[in-house]
């Protein structure tokens, strides 16, 4: 497995990989998981908590096999007052946000024998990385 070092020598060479813009001013987090590695960044804007996620080829994935990216947004909800209003999480598919309890709820679906329909959503929810081979990096 490659070290995070081998896949991106700089935090901002990983941001410029993403299919979106990611702030320069978000926080970044580069993590080690079990057999793949994940970059994540954490920003807020308009009173949204953003973020990004990169991970390297996860290897007990059967459908996204490939490095990815996902872009979540949570709008914190209020639960007193006149102004009371429910917390939202959002995921970024094509160019919709859609509710995250039913991208989860659909990832659970697809889990057993997928229908191809399926397969092509939950790979609009995971689109590539601009580019997908790094130095160093064997997956």
């Amino acid at each position: 497995m490659s070290t995070f070092k081998n896949v991106f020598g700089a935090a901002s060479s990983s941001r410029n990989l993403a299919p979106w813009p990611i702030p320069r001013y978000a926080a970044v987090q580069r993590q080690t998981k079990n057999g793949y590695v994940q970059v994540k960044y954490t920003w807020v804007a308009a009173d949204w908590h953003y973020e990004a996620r990169w991970h390297s080829r996860v290897p007990t994935a059967q459908i996204i096999t490939y490095p990815s990216w996902q872009l979540n947004r949570v709008h914190p909800g209020k639960g007193y007052g006149k102004d009371a209003a429910p917390r939202m999480a959002q995921t970024l598919v094509g160019d919709q946000w859609i509710a995250t309890s039913r991208i989860r709820y659909l990832i659970q679906q697809a889990a057993n024998n997928p229908t191809p329909a399926a397969q092509s959503f939950l790979r609009a929810v995971h689109p590539p990385a601009v580019v997908t081979y790094f130095p160093g990096n064997n997956h």
